[in-house]
């Protein structure tokens, strides 16, 4: 593969100082439909290799060999670049190339020269007020253009096409000798480091002349579109779609791999103070002398007692197999919803204060020694529920 793109760069690079541009020799005998054909190819050529502003100067040359005078000449120079059109650079470079201006078969045989005339005439009219480039100059001083991420990931995307622009050029000087499977895409496109962003815009830029072909070839394209290949035969036009299909098969497998190949993005946790942010609960009990645990340290924990100043009821969850305690909006999760359970307290005073003096042991077998019948809990915490110990 790599020899035979050697040759095509050479012979590309052979054929980049010869004028290809359109040629219109004989012209004047050819067919509507042959003239038609051509001059459409001519505009596409001129479109894909020239801007506005480098046919300007084509537009001059016209005008210079066409009875205009020095002054309106300069006139047209003094306007902006970019009010010169490509097609009217197009068309002036084409009639400077010895397209006739009239044909019989072509436009219906309207004067190519007057049209191109009106357009000059145009030009001039609305660039009267065009500024002077060093007038611009003086008055506003020059900036550094700001380039968009978007325009840099596809600056540097068109930058890894080099060898594929090669191919479709060699495909347009010899479409006989064009070989498709010769060109290993993929293996280009990873040899230049070639991301997901840089397949999906190589795809996108190819894609779209690949469904105009596959449309010709198809039979269903219009009128246009078959007499704008109408000078390519079936077999160039098979050729180039090939191409172009493993142009879209390698950009799908590289946007296809970075999928696979992508780290799952980590969840940030969320920090336990925004955890328990909703947590409805009594921070104190001046006559019992309770105080309430920072409710983030339930978080994580394995057990949490708990007690309702309201309902009298002392409670101990305790963390499912597993599991570790948590909270979610106002109630507590994570709990073992057989083993945790409350109990009334008949005299709460007392037996909170022996609570409060109880040690890890004792806690073991307090709920037990409570004479009161077990209430499994619900997970909910309200303003009456004082957060006794975790652990």
């Amino acid at each position: 593969m790599a020899t035979k793109l050697k040759k095509a760069s050479i012979a590309i690079r052979q054929n980049k100082g010869r004028d290809l541009s359109p040629n219109w020799d004989g012209a004047a005998d050819w067919t509507g439909d042959k003239f038609t054909a051509h001059f459409r190819d001519a505009m596409k050529w001129y479109n894909f290799e020239h801007s506005g502003k480098d046919l300007k100067p084509q537009v001059i040359n016209w005008m210079s060999k066409n009875g205009y005078t020095k002054a309106q000449i300069a006139e047209f120079k003094k306007t902006k670049d970019n009010r010169c059109g490509v097609t009217m650079g197009a068309i002036a470079a084409c009639l400077n190339k010895g397209m006739p201006n009239i044909h019989p078969g072509f436009n219906n045989g309207r004067d190519s020269s007057l049209w191109l005339g009106t357009e000059i005439s145009k030009v001039i009219e609305d660039g009267k007020n065009d500024l002077d480039d060093s007038e611009e100059t003086k008055e506003v001083k020059p900036t550094a253009p700001i380039i968009s991420i978007q325009d840099r990931v596809r600056e540097t995307s068109l930058g890894m096409t080099v060898e594929i622009e090669d191919a479709i050029e060699l495909w347009q000087v010899d479409a006989e000798n064009f070989d498709p499977k010769a060109f290993k895409i993929l293996n280009l496109l990873k040899g230049k480091q070639a991301k997901a962003a840089h397949a999906r815009i190589i795809r996108d830029f190819y894609g779209r002349w690949l469904a105009e072909l596959n449309e010709l070839a198809s039979g269903e394209g219009c009128e246009q579109l078959k007499e704008g290949y109408r000078h390519r035969p079936r077999k160039h036009i098979k050729k180039m779609i090939e191409f172009l299909t493993e142009i879209e098969s390698a950009c799908n497998m590289l946007m296809q791999e970075a999928k696979v190949n992508k780290k799952p993005r980590k969840t940030k946790a969320v920090s336990k103070d925004k955890v328990v942010a909703k947590l409805k609960y009594k921070k104190t009990d001046e006559p019992l002398k309770l105080v309430s645990v920072n409710p983030v340290d339930i978080i994580g924990s394995k057990e949490l007692w708990i007690y309702n100043s309201k309902t009298r009821k002392l409670g101990k969850y305790i963390a499912a197999e597993f599991h570790e305690l948590s909270v979610k909006g106002t109630s507590i999760t994570g709990f073992d919803e057989n083993k945790s359970v409350c109990k009334t307290l008949r005299k709460p005073a007392e037996q909170l204060k022996e609570f409060k003096a109880a040690g890890k042991v004792a806690l073991r077998k307090f709920l037990d020694d409570i004479n009161a019948v077990d209430t499994k809990m619900n997970g909910r915490i309200n303003e009456e529920t004082l957060l006794l110990k975790v652990a």
